[in-house]
């Protein structure tokens, strides 16, 4: 007897507005891995029919989790696995310059794995203006070539405080 195979679908994220205005009064609140996609497509530019915007201001209001157990017990990445991809929020010509206040949340299982991609973490690129605090990144996964790291991969005169990493940071330059 011949089975058939199955085919199983890579899950995606579909992306999702959290509450909120963007801005410093009524910053977007994100609870969950699909409002932290949209959030960071609305950075970016890459959500369609959205005007991108570099300057939005966000709050967390919970643990987020992207992926679950990227990293054993060791920190090396669990392999035989599928993970959602993770892009970095801001770039190097275009940096992020809102304020992003995890309010001592945590975001785990971002999975980027690009040997050859520049700034990259949670964030890629902070500019002037821009300020990351109070975020904890766990149980991820990076893999670039050079100005990466956890919460951020390049700070361009922002702001970074009472951030931490406790993932997996591989640099191959």
């Amino acid at each position: 007897m011949i089975m058939p195979t199955m085919m199983l679908a890579e899950e995606s994220i579909t992306p999702k507005r959290p509450e909120g205005e963007g801005t410093a009064e009524k910053p977007f609140k994100i609870s969950n891995r699909e409002e932290l996609y949209w959030f960071a497509g609305l950075v970016n530019g890459t959500l369609t029919g959205v005007k991108k915007n570099i300057s939005a201001n966000a709050i967390l209001t919970a643990d987020i989790t992207v992926n679950e157990g990227v990293l054993d017990a060791n920190k090396d990445l669990v392999s035989g696995k599928d993970f959602i991809p993770w892009t970095p929020i801001g770039t190097s010509d275009v940096p992020y310059t809102g304020t992003f206040d995890g309010k001592g949340y945590t975001i785990s299982g971002l999975y980027f794995n690009k040997p050859t991609s520049y700034y990259v973490g949670l964030f890629g690129c902070i500019g002037a203006n821009g300020k990351i605090s109070n975020v904890g990144v766990l149980d991820s996964y990076f893999q670039f070539c050079a100005l990466g790291g956890g919460v951020c991969g390049m700070n361009k005169n922002g702001e970074l405080q009472n951030c931490s990493n406790s993932s997996t940071v591989i640099c191959n330059m």
